[in-house]
């Protein structure tokens, strides 16, 4: 009788923790792998962020899924990492996340099974965990390993080994084979479109040599990336300014090298940072005035640089905390005007929508908004919306 009724509780007990979603275990990382062997369970481990928005949809709309639960809870020992706050994890000595979420499905001894970076809706998180328990990736990824440690460095293995796979799991790894491959290129190859693939990866580094091939032959490889110019801009200036918030003992050194590189376009970038450098310093007088004729010497070619700085507006705080001065917001509203009319989007209508409700024109900010469904994506990430000083009534709907 004793017997019926513990299993009675245990069944209970098991069926509410799946009503529950998943639960995450707390704990050193080898009694996690003791418990999982114990068990006869795979480890799932959620590496994620404070700040990270699909991180927070998968703990809202995902974790808490009772079919999620119900799988999980019985397949996996689950635990969850803070990137930022747990880096010294034990975890972290063997595995690295290439992004956030980053989902690292092991087995019972703490070996991967499969990664994937990004968010997951809930059948789907379901369906890769089933399939990441029957996964050979293991002896795929030590296949390639070989390959690579015995000097193959086609394109097919840079793709399938370095970016797909090694990219997710040792970043600074994939790093140092990235440049490997580079480094093995004739000048000729290094303008190709494969080398190309190769050196997008780096936009955001601050690699003086990446950096220098990407400008001085930006015309080459414009021509394989429609998006070229604002992974440029974003490489260069992007880079740059956080450089110049984070490091400044080193922006000067940045902008040094820049210059240095002595072609028309460095020195656009040179330009581009400084009107940066004013904004985050909250010299809007000095800044806002010089943003259009400045993209107007840049050319057609470049008319993205409105909604680019119109963002640079928002994160250094023009909207919450500048003083409202008639003829800067005017600048303002033609700046958001001109980058709705160079790419017709919601992002860019919400920028517009912004620069009236700035003058405190709330009628023609909401006009603006009403238009909304008549355009494409982007649109502003939420975590911004806090910067722009926009009524929010959704909240009251959510």
């Amino acid at each position: 009788m004793k017997q019926i009724i513990l299993l009675i509780m245990i069944s209970f007990s098991v069926q509410l923790a799946s009503a529950q979603g998943i639960i995450f275990s707390s704990g050193d990382f080898d009694d996690i792998v003791k418990q999982a062997k114990e068990q006869k369970k795979g480890i799932f481990v959620d590496v994620y962020t404070s700040w990270c928005g699909p991180c927070k949809m998968m703990a809202k709309n995902v974790f808490t899924n009772t079919k999620v639960g119900e799988y999980y809870n019985t397949s996996f020992i689950c635990i969850k990492l803070d990137a930022e706050k747990q880096r010294e994890h034990v975890f972290f000595a063997k595995y690295k996340a290439g992004g956030y979420p980053s989902f690292f499905w092991l087995d019972e001894n703490g070996d991967l099974l499969d990664l994937h970076v990004g968010y997951l809706e809930a059948e789907t998180f379901i369906k890769k965990g089933k399939e990441a328990k029957e996964s050979d990736f293991p002896k795929q990824l030590a296949a390639m390993k070989e390959r690579w440690d015995k000097g193959e460095r086609s394109i097919e293995l840079v793709r399938s080994y370095v970016f797909k796979n090694l990219s997710k799991i040792d970043p600074d790894q994939a790093e140092t084979c990235l440049r490997d491959y580079l480094s093995g290129l004739s000048p000729e190859e290094l303008l190709s479109q494969d080398a190309y693939s190769v050196l997008r990866s780096f936009m955001r580094s601050p690699d003086k040599t990446i950096r220098e091939q990407l400008i001085r032959h930006a015309d080459v490889y414009k021509k394989y990336d429609d998006n070229f110019w604002i992974n440029l801009y974003r490489a260069i200036v992007r880079v740059g300014s956080i450089i110049h918030n984070e490091k400044p003992e080193e922006y000067k050194q940045y902008i040094t090298e820049l210059k240095e590189i002595d072609v028309p376009l460095s020195t656009m970038y040179c330009n581009i940072l400084a009107i940066e450098e004013q904004l985050f310093n909250h010299e809007f007088g000095k800044a806002i005035p010089a943003i259009i004729p400045l993209v107007q010497e840049c050319g057609d070619e470049h008319r993205y640089l409105y909604s680019q700085l119109f963002y640079t507006m928002i994160i250094a705080d023009y909207f919450r905390n500048a003083p409202v001065v008639d003829k800067e917001v005017e600048e303002v509203i033609r700046i958001a005007d001109l980058a709705m009319k160079a790419q017709p989007c919601q992002e860019n209508l919400l920028y517009l929508a912004a620069a009236h409700a700035k003058r405190e024109d709330f009628k023609q900010a909401y006009a603006v908004l009403a238009s909304m469904p008549m355009f494409e994506k982007p649109m502003l990430s939420l975590a911004l919306y806090r910067y722009l000083n926009l009524p929010f009534v959704g909240q009251t709907y959510r």
